[in-house]
């Protein structure tokens, strides 16, 4: 096998780690959202909530008032660095210089780095409360999830080389090395149920439509040097699974190659595809102890996706072997000659055929299932005064082979009829530097809300390790003449 391999799974990697800790689109993490009992929102958090208004309406759709603002969702998390843990200021006479700081990033990195992104856009949501205080509703959004998990060992390999693992004898480990990038249709319907005075159930079923997948799955994944002649030898069982017409594996003569086609009429394609279904599923119950204490269980999206439309999987087993880099006499296109690496070998187009060759992998037309991030969320709330009560929120996120955990307290106050305000501190992705804000207002039949777990992040996006924001215009009806509890009671 050719040394130049080498060099250009060093550059996909590298690229793939700048790429995801760059977005700006997880699983939902709503901590601050799940206490806003006067927008509908709530309720795809933890759908035994009980609204206080008979009847919302909002989304996308919604003519005038759906796009003011538009009902959307985005959130980035990592759980390791933020970019000022890569780049930043220099100290005294190099103050006005941006400094490249490697030694800093290692010190940040953890075990496993956890990177999460979500967008989510809301069509149609509907939200209608009966005479028996039950509720039906129903939810229609595109989401587009974005993860990754990346090694601690990865880190060590691309930044330190693999001088000091040689001089142990051991391997750098990459079995938890894993990306998805998912995007579906979601169609949902609600119900939820009083059971006398105290206690809510809930739960929504999810309808779930895939467009296009990419995601990975490594079972065994090791980097070992030799110490006579520094040949590399990587030992693989993994796969990468897609499902997308925009893009496929192909296989002839010269072994396997990614083909592309993003023409207007494949993207069209892509869109409208509805081959692809799974089924989601939302849960949560609500009970009330006493005038002043409220508790709460949800878990959403417990649920998989099963992907046949353009389907495949590239399998590679075995063990193969780097044997270096080649240099040589090149052409600098100035007609003159220069020593290094040959940039018509070395390029970007193609990094994608040479991963396939370089792991010598089977694809293969096969049917395969993905499964959500799914998130538990624990609650309980206490009302000190009739407009202010304070919560605490536990949240865990499972994805893949990792868990990921959350604390939060707030402040939550219904101040009149019409303004709630919620404050929140949360300690998530290792870092307790997370302030949130959520306030919803009502003139008339219109509700406008906007809540971030994180504001500080907003206003600092280079410190922050959370990113989201959480917006859009409901229209609601029924309102009762007096709420003025921050919880709604049932």
């Amino acid at each position: 096998m050719e040394g130049r391999k080498m060099k250009r799974l060093t550059a996909i990697i590298i690229t793939v780690v700048l790429a995801l800790s760059s977005m700006s689109l997880r699983a939902q993490q709503a901590n601050t959202l799940y206490w806003m009992d006067r927008v509908f929102q709530s309720q795809t958090v933890n759908v035994s909530e009980i609204p206080a208004n008979k009847v919302q309406v909002g989304g996308l759709i919604v003519p005038l008032f759906g796009q003011l603002p538009p009902a959307m969702y985005f959130n980035y998390g990592n759980n390791s660095f933020h970019y000022n843990h890569i780049i930043h200021h220099g100290k005294d006479e190099m103050k006005d210089s941006l400094i490249l700081d490697l030694p800093l990033l290692m010190k940040k990195v953890q075990k496993t780095t956890n990177i999460r992104n979500e967008l989510r856009v809301d069509y149609f949501n509907l939200s209608i409360k009966t005479k028996k205080n039950a509720v039906l509703d129903f939810t229609l959004a595109d989401r587009f999830l974005i993860g990754a998990s990346l090694p601690y060992d990865m880190f060590d390999f691309l930044l330190k080389g693999n001088r000091p693992y040689m001089l142990e004898g051991k391997a750098h480990d990459l079995k938890r090395l894993a990306f998805s990038a998912t995007y579906f249709h979601e169609f949902g319907v609600g119900y939820t149920a009083t059971i006398g005075e105290r206690l809510s159930v809930g739960g929504r079923l999810k309808l779930l439509l895939g467009v296009a997948d990419v995601s990975s799955k490594a079972d065994m994944l090791e980097l070992n040097t030799d110490p006579d002649n520094y040949f590399i030898t990587a030992t693989a069982n993994m796969q990468i699974r897609k499902a997308s017409n925009l893009f496929s594996l192909e296989t002839d003569d010269d072994g396997a190659h990614f083909e592309t086609d993003f023409s207007t009429e494949s993207l069209k394609d892509a869109l409208t595809t509805f081959g692809n279904m799974g089924l989601g599923l939302d849960v949560g119950v609500t009970y009330n102890l006493g005038e002043k204490i409220k508790l709460s269980f949800a878990a959403t999206d417990l649920g998989f996706i099963g992907w046949s439309q353009n389907s495949q999987i590239a399998s590679a087993k075995g063990d193969y072997t780097f044997e270096g880099v080649e240099l040589g006499i090149k052409d600098n296109g100035e007609g003159k000659l220069a020593f290094g690496l040959d940039e018509n070998r070395y390029n970007a187009e193609h990094i994608l055929d040479t991963v396939v060759e370089l792991f010598d992998m089977k694809v293969d037309n096969k049917n395969y299932t993905t499964w959500l991030p799914s998130n538990i969320y624990l609650g309980a709330t206490y009302q000190l005064f009739e407009k202010l009560g304070f919560g605490v929120l536990y949240r865990g996120e499972v994805y893949k082979k990792s868990y990921m955990q959350s604390l939060t307290v707030s402040a939550n106050s219904n101040i009149t009829h019409w303004l709630s305000l919620h404050a929140s501190w949360s300690y998530m992705n290792n870092t307790a530097a997370n302030i949130g804000f959520g306030l919803s207002a009502r003139l008339g039949f219109i509700t406008w809300y906007v809540v971030s777990d994180d504001i500080l992040g907003m206003i600092f996006p280079q410190k922050a390790k959370t990113l989201n924001l959480h917006m859009g215009c409901t229209l609601t009806f029924g309102h009762p003449k007096k709420v003025s509890k921050t919880s709604t009671r049932l």
